[in-house]
This record gives C-alpha cells, sequence and structure tokens, in this order.
C-alpha cells in the first residue's frame, strides 16, 4: 500500500476512534435514581457480545467547506471480527476495511485493489470497546450526578448534562490526547452531549455530540451521531475473495 494511502487511512480511523468512545436536556424526573441508571448500564456493557454502529459526523470549517462522514459497522467481540466502511457524503470513494482471524483487510479506493497485513492489538482494541459505550460515560459521569438529567421517553433514558459542561470538556480533550497525543491547542467549546439507552435493557441506543474547536488554524463545528442496533444479533462476517487473495 500507497504510504499516502496507509497515512490518510489511520488517520481517519483515528478520528473514528476518538468520536467512537466518547444534546442538551429537557426537566429531570425526580423519580429517577441516576446513579442506579447509570451503573445498570455499565454493568450490561459485558453482556454485548457483538452490534452494528453507524456514525454520521458532520464537520463545518467556518467560511469554508462542509464535509459529512458515515462511518458503518458490524462489530463481534470474540472472537474479534469487523467490517467497517467509510464514505464522505457526496464522493464516490468508500473506503472498507474487515478484521478477521487477525489479519486487517482494507480497499484501496484509488486503484480499487485491495491490501492485508497483521492487526495488532493497538489496532483492534479501540474496536473491541466501541461498543461499550456506557463504561466510559459512568466513569466521566460518577463525579458529576448533580449535573447530570435523565429523564423518561418513548421507552427510553435520555441523559444529558447542561451545554458547555467544564467536566465533558475535560474528557473530551483527555480522549483526544490519548488517541492523537498531546495537543494543548485542542480547546472544545459550545459543548452539547446527549446518550439514550434502552430503559429494559440498559443497552446504548444513541449518543449525540457536538463541539466548536480551532484545529489545524481552522475554526470547525463538529456533530456526531452513533447510533446502536442489532446488539447480539450479528452473524458471522464474511471477508470477500478478493480481499482474502490479495498479494498486496
Amino acid at each position: 500500500m500507497k504510504k499516502s494511502f496507509k497515512k490518510i487511512l489511520f488517520t481517519i480511523l483515528t478520528v473514528f476512534a476518538v468520536f467512537f468512545v466518547v444534546s442538551c436536556g429537557n426537566k429531570e424526573d425526580a423519580k429517577i435514581n441516576k446513579e442506579e441508571v447509570l451503573k445498570k448500564a455499565a454493568e450490561v456493557a459485558n453482556d454485548i457480545k457483538s452490534g452494528n454502529k453507524l456514525v454520521n459526523t458532520i464537520m463545518e470549517i467556518k467560511g469554508g467547506v462542509t464535509a459529512e462522514y458515515i462511518i458503518d459497522s458490524s462489530i463481534i467481540i470474540e472472537p474479534f471480527s469487523m467490517k467497517l466502511t467509510l464514505e464522505q457524503k457526496g464522493q464516490d470513494a468508500k473506503v472498507t476495511t474487515f478484521v478477521k482471524d487477525g489479519i486487517m483487510y482494507m480497499s484501496n479506493p484509488v486503484d480499487n485493489t485491495w491490501e492485508k497485513q497483521a492487526a495488532t492489538f493497538e489496532t483492534i482494541e479501540p474496536f473491541k470497546n466501541a461498543l461499550d459505550t456506557s463504561t466510559e460515560i459512568y466513569n466521566m459521569l460518577k463525579d458529576h450526578l448533580d449535573k447530570v438529567d435523565i429523564k423518561e421517553k418513548d421507552g427510553n433514558y435520555v441523559i444529558s448534562v447542561p451545554k458547555n459542561s467544564d467536566f465533558i470538556k475535560e474528557s473530551l480533550k483527555e480522549q483526544m490526547n490519548s488517541i492523537v497525543g498531546q495537543n494543548p491547542d485542542f480547546n472544545p467549546d459550545n459543548v452539547t452531549w446527549e446518550y439514550v439507552i434502552d430503559k429494559e435493557t440498559y443497552f446504548p441506543k444513541v449518543l449525540s455530540l457536538s463541539f466548536e474547536a480551532k484545529l489545524d488554524g481552522q475554526d470547525v463545528k463538529v456533530t456526531t451521531t452513533n447510533t446502536l442496533s442489532n446488539i447480539n444479533s450479528v452473524g458471522e462476517i464474511t471477508i470477500p475473495e478478493e480481499a482474502l487473495n490479495s498479494n498486496n
């Protein structure tokens, strides 16, 4: 694979991982035990063995271009396997990635070929954790329950925090720094955050996040929505023959 394409793909997947593991609320229902709801959601995360996740991210550059990225994935935790497609809305190119049996297969939209390489622990681990958003969220919110609102709506618990909460901003900075390295210039602002879980199963359903920041000297607004579905119902992930037979 050409180094330039590898670098672009790595950057895309890194950004994807940031938003994979990290909207303002209405009046809180006083009858809901906030800590109990969050703790139960974290506990049942261990019961999630597979699922689909759809990530829609819109990046708006002030006075410039707006780009929308769609990431659609199916994940089986053990033994780990995954199919992931990434595309930019309005563009023809689509990158497809498979991981199975310790091998990563990546499509190259430039020349319509497949590349394969060993899937390292560092590569796989963020995606293995992608379906367990509740543990990270519980750890983030447990010391700030006075700022957390939880309401019931349409058979779900809708969890939110006040706009621009300092602890959410700090968590976002930590997530970014842990993946792409220390970036003292990354200071998210106007942050909104909302999390929806199923009232009966406590499985996650939707995580929404938006913020504004200066990235590479440009003012950018990022809005991302993560939707989980088909939990514990993903069938076998099959690698296409052309990927298996690739010599690259």
